[in-house]
């Protein structure tokens, strides 16, 4: 996978001339590996095949603050642990997000407002397959006496790369995305201050900004953080943020993903993906509005996936900064009764097969399970059709008592090839 894109490579699509809806009524067959559920193993034929698993998480009773690594070759798909991030001293895992390889690492979001940082993990030779060792933390929330946050970074979502040397994560508690500079070895990072866009910059020469700003907020002044930045309209890419009655962030920006020069941020209170240019910030538009709140963005050969509440939508990339647009159409998807979708991945085959967690509820440890479909599009301007529909997990105390949020296929857990 390349670093400018943490999403699996590029696959062809098989070819599909029906585009009938799925009916979730026919998906209770549980997988036939499942009845042989085993720990501590990469499955029987020794493959490192794997779909990592992060939860909702937090202190409720059956939060999960770990990942979870599931063997998905052909042995079968079985548990191979329920630790895969190496604890280590002084170092607390909480409400994990997005989990993204590369660089060469394996980076998590380390979501709650105690933690609020990225971590940066390893896969080590001398290590079973499905453990990854801690090696740095790449950007941390900065936080006053009172328990304000100082910059950018403050309850991170989500996490992409644009392989010149930047992260961008979305920081949930302060509505804004930052851009972070990435040292040579992609383990440590840092915020520049103020606005990190030209674009912001030039619209607003007096503004204020926190430290790290690529993507601003439409309200400058939120709960728990220390600046009052500068708002900035919804017509200059001002990211839009609902507020509770105590006047704390309800919902705010969700996830973040980079294609062909342009960064794609979902803004889930006003139901749009915006676009940015990455050379300099600059707003370049919106889709039109989905009929969800949009949360998880996946690339995948062309096409960019997003999640809406119970629904999936996808839209071929815009081809260039200068062309800037997105089509959304339905991805034929019906969740179980009463359940979203999660954050899903795509594993490279022939075909290809998408892997999708479903959710119970969210915003606590509701449960949920998690799905894996065949993709076909007939071409590459088709809307992708899912079919052969397996279930892999169920909810259940012994298997998802928290809620899934990302998903994450691994064909190979070796750095070299992340």
């Amino acid at each position: 996978m390349e670093a400018k894109q943490p999403q699996l490579p590029v696959n062809t699509w098989q070819a599909q001339t029906t585009a009938a809806a799925i009916d979730f009524s026919v998906l209770a067959r549980p997988h036939p590996g499942w009845s042989n559920l085993t720990r501590g193993r990469a499955g029987p034929h020794g493959d490192h095949l794997m779909l990592l698993v992060t939860f909702h998480g937090g202190k409720t009773s059956g939060s999960i603050n770990n990942v979870y690594a599931y063997a998905t070759g052909p042995g079968g798909f079985s548990l191979l642990t329920d630790s895969a991030l190496r604890k280590i001293s002084g170092v607390e895992l909480s409400e994990l997000r997005a989990v993204v390889r590369a660089n060469g690492q394996l980076y998590v979001t380390n979501g709650s407002k105690a933690t609020s940082n990225v971590l940066c993990f390893q896969h080590k030779s001398t290590e079973k397959p499905y453990h990854f060792t801690y090696m740095d933390t790449l950007i941390a929330a900065t936080v006053n006496s009172k328990g304000h946050f100082e910059t950018a970074i403050a309850h991170p979502f989500g996490l992409t790369f644009d392989g010149a040397g930047h992260a961008y994560v979305s920081n949930q508690d302060t509505n804004v995305v930052a851009r972070v500079a990435l040292d040579p070895g992609g383990q440590k990072g840092s915020l520049g201050t103020g606005s990190q866009s030209t674009y912001l910059n030039n619209l607003f020469p007096a503004g204020v900004f926190l430290d790290g700003t690529f993507v601003a907020s439409r309200v400058g002044d939120l709960h728990d953080v220390k600046v009052r930045a500068t708002p900035v309209p919804s017509a200059n890419g001002g990211l839009s943020v609902s507020l509770n009655s105590s006047g704390k962030v309800q919902n705010s920006v969700r996830d973040v993903a980079i294609a062909n020069g342009i960064l794609f941020v979902c803004d889930e209170p006003s139901s749009l993906v915006r676009m940015y240019a990455l050379a300099d910030g600059t707003y370049l538009g919106a889709s039109g509005p989905l009929g969800g709140s949009p949360t998880h963005l996946v690339l995948q050969n062309g096409g960019l996936f997003v999640v809406a509440g119970k629904l999936l939508y996808w839209s071929p990339l815009p081809a260039s900064v200068t062309a800037a647009s997105l089509a959304f159409q339905l991805v034929a998807l019906t969740p179980p009764p009463g359940n979203k979708i999660g954050g899903i991945s795509f594993a490279p085959g022939s075909p290809v097969t998408v892997y999708v967690p479903f959710q119970a509820g969210t915003s606590g440890a509701y449960g949920g399970s998690i799905y894996s479909f065949t993709v076909e599009q007939s071409s590459p301007s088709a809307v992708p059709v899912f079919s052969n529909s397996t279930q892999l997990i169920s909810s259940g105390p012994s298997t998802f008592r928290d809620t899934p949020e990302f998903v994450l296929y691994v064909a190979d857990s070796s750095s070299a090839a992340i």
